[in-house]
């Protein structure tokens, strides 16, 4: 095998000024030999391939729901087939953080892709809606893994200045798997059946555990022997990860069932909300006890580039699913189009976010700079989101396509950043703590974004059926849905009422998404002003430093880097004799 560079087993320098040391200060640090090039290129398509699985299982399922609750008569559970999944792969991010940082990254990504093709089995075969939410349950298990697998094995074989680039290329694919997704599901459950929506992923699938397989070779080289594998499993921390599933559960579950405005004050999801409360402050203390066994060590929560681009990366997301999800169902009401042509508009949003995250990922690796980015991501955003909150029943297509487009630059922009950041100020031991970090402040601002969204777009079209004193109920406009409405009345002048009434609806969920945009500013500024170039000659400076030292020099210099967490020690200074 071709090696490009191998990773030096040294301590590795605080990075940052004014800044929490977060760097790995174990003398252990393994040496890990990086692929070559053509072998780097098929673990990326690999890791994409797993990324397209992700993608898809989030969106596809959209446009294959009323088939679903067709086929098992269950209209009730109708809410279960996204909350399941969404439930399971938002409050498992940190437990896959946890063990992808202590056990082999190629073994725990070829599990997490089982995960994944068996609850994609048991939803592609179910016999009842029972069955089928329980599939939807472990496939968010899988894919919690598969996403936090690619960004830690893409800082396992990638160089640091080249992460951002491969960063992007994989984000990018997410977007475009996204974007495909409900088109896709629309002519698969059309043309065949809903089933096909996810037997689709076994080949996929099949094609990242064989690549993984093959190609993934991490020769990990340790200046003393790693632990015993039951050391690792006694070593993880059970109740935090339990706890952690507890209380997200809880969030999740309550959002679920208060999304409809009417029931947010219902004993049942104060009940839930309140468990929620309490259990996140169970996880607190027992991550404070817990210390560096902990899921979520807080000496990384302390980071400062790590809790403000996660916070970026949580109002970002909720920008990201609000325009995502509901921009559809503008197509589908307000102008009357067919869920398949919906997808097919929503192209232009999908094409410039994704081209926006390769770009980015590019010009961060050849400048260094990836804060910038993060700032003007969210002005552009802001621009976009304030033209989508104008829309119209008649806006022309050139109009709604141009914002579209300013939205999905500005979301593409910033979109990958924060990972970034994560590669530049932890060390390599304890960049899947913070990715998981990351993650997880991402998927719970999705969670938020649809059960919000969903809340103040039925309360903005019941508000606007009583203003403008239609003839129909709001309760019988709102079960129609966005795809009934010309069911309700033959009345021409009626129905172009209706689809205003659904027009406003979307403009008041836009301004929901402006208002989460402009609210992840402040964090962008809040993030280390780093550069990834000046980053990496530092730590080569410091790894050839440590090499030539003796071990008890290396030990000095990880006692100073304890005593002066917030700044930069010269390196030299620590081995003078």
């Amino acid at each position: 095998m071709s090696v490009q560079k191998t990773k030096s087993p040294t301590i590795q320098q605080p990075i940052g000024h004014g800044s929490t040391t977060v760097q790995t200060e174990d003398l252990n640090e393994p040496a890990i030999e990086l692929p070559g090039t053509w072998q780097l290129a098929i673990i990326t398509v690999s890791l994409c391939c797993g990324t397209i699985l992700v993608a898809l299982d989030t969106t596809i399922i959209s446009v294959a729901v009323p088939s679903i609750s067709t086929t098992f008569q269950t209209f009730d559970d109708v809410g279960w087939y996204g909350s399941a999944y969404l439930l399971t792969v938002t409050a498992f991010q940190p437990a896959f953080g946890n063990i992808f940082q202590l056990f082999n990254a190629k073994t725990t990504y070829v599990v997490a892709a089982v995960l994944f093709e068996i609850g994609s089995v048991i939803c592609a075969a179910s016999p009842t809606s029972a069955a089928f939410i329980c599939g939807r349950a472990i496939t968010g298990v899988g894919a919690a893994g598969l996403y936090q697998g690619a960004l830690s094995i893409i800082g396992l074989t990638v160089e640091l200045d080249q992460r951002p680039m491969y960063l992007g290329i994989v984000l990018s694919v997410f977007g475009i798997a996204a974007c495909l997704g409900p088109p896709l599901g629309g002519i698969l459950t059309q043309h065949a059946t809903w089933r096909w929506c996810f037997w689709i992923n076994l080949p996929i699938g099949a094609v990242s555990i064989v690549l993984i397989f093959c190609f993934l070779k991490l020769r990990v080289h340790y200046s003393k022997p790693p632990d015993p594998i039951l050391a690792r499993v006694r070593s993880l921390d059970i109740i935090g990860i339990v706890l952690t599933i507890a209380w997200v559960c809880c969030l999740i579950l309550a959002l679920q069932f208060g999304s409809r405005a009417s029931y947010w004050r219902s004993s049942r999801v104060i009940g839930l909300f309140v468990g929620s409360g309490l259990l996140l402050i169970a996880f607190s203390i027992s991550q404070w006890r817990q210390g560096e066994r902990s899921t979520i060590p807080l000496r990384i929560l302390r980071q400062r580039s790590v809790i403000m681009g996660a916070i970026y990366s949580f109002f970002l997301e909720i920008s990201i699913y609000v325009t995502l999800y509901y921009i559809p169902f503008y197509f589908q009401s307000a102008q009357l189009v067919s869920p398949t042509v919906s997808g097919v508009r929503g192209i232009p949003l999908g094409i410039s976010q994704i081209a926006a995250v390769v770009l980015t990922g590019v010009a961060v690796s050849l400048t260094g700079h990836y804060v910038p980015f993060m700032i003007l991501g969210q002005v552009i955003s802001i621009i976009g989101t304030v033209f989508l909150a104008r829309l119209e029943v008649d806006t022309s297509t050139a109009l709604w396509a141009t914002f579209l487009v300013i939205a999905g630059v500005g979301h593409g922009m910033g979109l990958q950043m924060p990972f970034t950041a994560v590669q530049v100020v932890l060390g390599d031991n304890d960049i899947p703590i913070g990715n998981a970090i990351t993650v997880f402040f991402s998927q719970l601002g999705a969670a938020i974004a649809i059960a919000i969204g969903e809340s103040i777009f039925h309360t903005s079209i019941a508000h606007q059926i009583h203003a403008s004193h239609l003839p129909i109920a709001a309760a019988t406009v709102i079960a129609a849905g966005p795809t009934g409405l010309q069911s309700l009345t033959t009345d021409a002048a009626i129905l172009h009422e209706l689809q205003g009434t659904y027009a406003y609806g979307i403009r008041m969920v836009m301004y929901f998404a402006l208002a989460a945009t402009c609210t992840a500013v402040p964090f962008a500024f809040g993030m280390e002003w780093l550069n990834v170039k000046k980053e990496v000659e530092k730590r080569k400076i410091v790894e050839e430093t440590v090499d030539t030292a003796t071990p008890e020099l290396a030990r000095q210099y990880a006692a100073n880097m304890r005593r002066e967490p917030s700044a930069y020690v010269p390196v030299f200074h620590c081995f003078q004799v």
